[in-house]
């Protein structure tokens, strides 16, 4: 029982902090100056069901992507955790990170009559560091003797994060009049720091398991 609650804090911390849908809010605002707010809710509707359903398939695929490429889930983990350490410095330091969205994708959203898709949902919410967390969970839950639970737990995890990018983006207004601008750079930097460590422990395990070291 320990065991699966420690995965379930591990998978939705992970996903939270690379879901990042708080810290996405000035962004979807921004690139969607001239709709209104029954716009935006649709949006909103429309990208959070595609990040549901992007991350359940990647999930769901993530071992067979592990067979057909041949790569270990030691090596994806050790990738992931370095990919996610990028990530959590950049959030550290309150700037975007190139690697969810560039200044060039955020100008091409702001011409576009929907964002739902294309960049809310993918890259800004299910970006590299999101779908990356997610395979190596399900790497990870793969591993264990309780494989159907945790692969659930996972599932959940994925559910909780969809609606709290639901609620975060619906209520982008109030958060930003709640939080100001300095509000939303400490939130941020928290973030990055929780992101660091699941980052280092990704690292660490991978390398634990890779080379058989003990626990």
């Amino acid at each position: 029982m320990d065991s699966l609650f420690a995965f379930f804090v591990t998978a939705f911390v992970s996903i939270f902090v690379t879901l990042d849908a708080v810290g996405n809010v000035p962004v979807f605002l921004s690139i969607t100056p001239h709709n209104s707010e029954a716009e935006r809710a649709a949006m909103v509707t429309r990208a959070t069901l595609v990040v549901f359903g992007v991350l359940v398939v990647f999930a769901l695929c993530g071992n067979l992507i592990f067979r057909f490429f041949g790569v270990t889930i030691e090596a994806f983990r050790i990738v992931a955790g370095l990919l996610l350490l990028k990530i959590a410095f950049d959030m550290m330091e309150a700037k975007p990170a190139r690697v969810r969205h560039t200044p060039e994708e955020d100008a091409e959203g702001m011409k576009r009559e929907d964002i739902a898709i294309i960049p809310l949902a993918i890259p800004l919410l299910s970006g590299p560091g999101t779908i990356s967390s997610v395979v190596a969970l399900t790497g990870q839950a793969a591993k264990s003797s309780a494989v159907i639970p945790m692969f659930g737990i996972l599932l959940l995890a994925i559910a909780l994060n969809a609606l709290i990018a639901f609620i975060a983006l619906r209520s982008a207004t109030p958060i930003t009049r709640l939080l100001k601008e300095t509000g939303m750079r400490v939130f941020t930097r928290i973030m990055g720091l929780i992101l660091a460590a699941i980052a280092v422990q990704f690292v660490l395990t991978g390398i634990k398991e890779a080379f058989h070291l003990p626990a």
